[in-house]
């Protein structure tokens, strides 16, 4: 198998569910999303000449990661949803 063709079978299928599994705040869907990721960069790691590409989609891995919100980060609410409507003295 090519690069081309593991980008055709695996890659843009593999992605474009991976981006439905980040969709709304399911912490199992986003574990389920790396895992989903993982495979795909396994794959094209099997491929002939598919290191590059598991490079690009290890970057999307890292950022992913790096942009998350902590556990303690995802329960407490925002500074603009816990305050009053005005300003109390």
């Amino acid at each position: 198998m090519t690069v081309l063709q593991a980008w055709f079978l695996v890659g843009v299928p593999g992605l474009l569910v991976v981006a439905a599994l980040f969709v709304g705040h399911s912490r199992i869907r986003a574990y389920a999303g790396y895992a989903a990721l993982a495979a795909l960069v396994g794959t094209f790691l099997s491929v002939d000449g598919g290191a590059i590409s598991a490079g690009i989609i290890g970057m999307v891995v890292v950022a992913l990661v790096a942009t998350a919100q902590g556990a303690e980060e995802a329960t407490d609410p925002e500074h603009h949803q816990t305050r009053d409507r005005y300003t109390h003295t």
